[in-house]
């Protein structure tokens, strides 16, 4: 019985030991130590670092750091990324490509950031070290609601009313097409307003910030609405109203003025025999 009592001892003694470590925190303690060492060392020469000699011996000692590093298996050997979905994958494996093979702990991770940063689609990332061995980014994208007229040329309004560059951005005709000075600054704005009435919001097509004060909306491409510079989502339901009750959207109109809160102007093709305007309903 007595035996048996320190058998049993003994087995719980060996049950509460700790398990092992992994093989890689073995040699991530000795690099350290070694490491450590070598930066105290770079950390005195810092004190003479206007020296040309200096100089040289802190480079001395990096290299030192990053081939003791490499040796040990603190290389990029994996890079993982998540939250890609229109940025290019290519382009991402481009940007990554060159930090393969390097000694993980030298990887500066801000030039890092900034360079998948670079790459269309991506508003922001995330980046970090997985030791032994691995990169990891996470992206966050663009989520465009608009396009913008930016001169010549088109660009994509975010839905944190940020301008991105992309390619062929014109392609993306599901988006109503902005025009102005300003406009992307108050782009939630309009598309709130349009939003508010979806009798109205499937024909709409584009929009122009006039004078940084007034929309005039543009619906299914040919009808210009203008609408004032106060109260513009009291102006828009007078539309959507109007709508319902005469399809108004569906006629021979070129252009609908909502500026005055007594009427609804109506401008017909020219050479029509009813233009003129309509009392309010």
């Amino acid at each position: 019985m007595r035996y048996v009592s320190r058998v049993a001892r003994k087995g719980r003694q060996v049950a509460r030991r700790r398990p092992p470590p992994r093989l890689w925190v073995i040699r991530l303690k000795r690099v350290s130590v070694l490491a450590f060492g070598l930066l105290v060392a770079g950390g005195s020469a810092y004190l003479f670092a206007t020296s040309s000699l200096a100089a040289a011996w802190a480079d001395a000692m990096r290299e030192r750091v990053t081939a003791t590093t490499a040796q040990a298996g603190f290389v990029v050997k994996r890079v993982y990324s998540e939250g890609r979905v229109l940025a290019d994958d290519a382009a991402l494996a481009k940007a990554l490509e060159p930090y393969y093979g390097r000694p993980i702990l030298m990887v500066e991770l801000d030039q890092l950031k900034a360079r998948v940063e670079q790459i269309p689609w991506i508003r922001t990332a995330s980046v970090g070290r997985r030791l032994p061995d691995t990169l990891w980014i996470r992206i966050d994208e663009h989520r465009p609601v608009a396009r913008w007229l930016d001169g010549t040329r088109q660009v994509l309004v975010s839905d944190a009313q940020e301008v991105f560059l992309v390619n062929n951005a014109a392609r993306y005709k599901e988006l109503p097409l902005l025009f102005g000075k300003g406009a992307p600054d108050r782009a939630r704005e309009l598309l709130q307003l349009v939003a508010a009435e979806p009798d109205l919001a499937p024909h709409v097509t584009g929009a122009r910030l006039v004078g940084g004060r007034r929309w005039d909306v543009y619906l299914d491409g040919r009808i210009e609405v203008r609408l004032p510079a106060k109260h513009p989502e009291a102006a828009w339901r007078r539309l959507a109203a109007e709508q319902r009750a005469t399809a108004v959207v569906t006629r021979a109109v070129t252009a609908i003025d909502l500026r005055n809160p007594d009427w609804v102007t109506l401008e017909l093709p020219e050479g029509s025999l009813d233009q003129g305007k309509e009392p309010r309903a």
